[in-house]
């Protein structure tokens, strides 16, 4: 699937300069001019979607829990950085509706009817992207809701060319919008084998220079980065 538009995705919000998959680092992502905003989402006890990394809240807050088992209330009480909170997915849509597009990937089990729910009622189901690294999950979200763009996530360990076709294969039968491979195992040839089975191309995720202009001339339709402004101006300095 070939593109005009090539698309800028911000990495966990802005990661690089704010407290990761919180409000700040969306507002962030909106002030430097991303298109798209990629987070992560994992579902609490009770039933609402919220922006981490990981299922334990350690890593984000230096105190132990697992998000599926505490409420929005118990996460709330929790430091993600800078005195900001673990956010709910609706919190971001206020700060990012109208301003930037929701690029979401799902960490866990159980939240997609929720998921599909809220972007119904918020008028979000064809300007936002779903990616997962679980095919069994985004096949559920696919029956759910065939309006949704859905990019399937492909990692650094799988570097068997004809296993990435394969996988490439999976996307397309599912009718599935793009691969989200990760930059290391993408090549020409796979970057024309996935447009030509009618998939977009997102590469995650890339922060120098040299490995954007490799990627961008091989033909990726975009790039998830911690580094917006280094892939803006690589951009324009090809486009000139």
């Amino acid at each position: 699937m070939k593109q005009d538009h090539f698309l800028v995705i911000s990495h966990k919000g802005a990661g690089e300069y704010a407290p990761e998959n919180t409000l700040k680092a969306i507002q962030k992502a909106i002030d430097l001019g991303a298109e798209f905003v990629e987070f992560d989402i994992h579902k609490t006890k009770d039933n609402k979607i919220v922006l981490i990394h990981d299922a334990d809240t350690y890593k984000t807050t230096g105190k132990h829990g697992i998000i599926k088992n505490m409420t929005l209330s118990e996460i709330k009480k929790l430091d993600a950085g800078e005195g900001e909170k673990i956010p709910t997915l609706q919190e971001v849509i206020t700060v990012a509706k109208n301003k930037i597009n929701l690029q979401i990937e799902i960490k866990a089990e159980g939240l997609i009817n929720n998921l599909v729910q809220l972007l119904h009622q918020e008028n979000l189901i064809e300007s936002s992207i779903i990616s997962s690294f679980s095919l069994s999950e985004l096949i559920k979200l696919r029956k759910k809701e065939p309006k949704l763009r859905i990019g399937y996530l492909l990692p650094e360990k799988m570097q068997n060319v004809r296993f990435i076709k394969r996988n490439i294969l999976k996307a397309t039968k599912n009718h599935f919008y793009a691969i989200h491979p990760h930059f290391s195992i993408v090549s020409k040839e796979i970057v024309e084998y996935s447009q030509n089975n009618n998939l977009t191309v997102n590469v995650w995720t890339v922060n120098d220079e040299k490995t954007m202009k490799k990627l961008i001339n091989l033909g990726v339709n975009g790039i998830i980065t911690d580094e917006i402004e280094v892939l803006k101006n690589c951009l324009r300095s090809i486009s000139r």
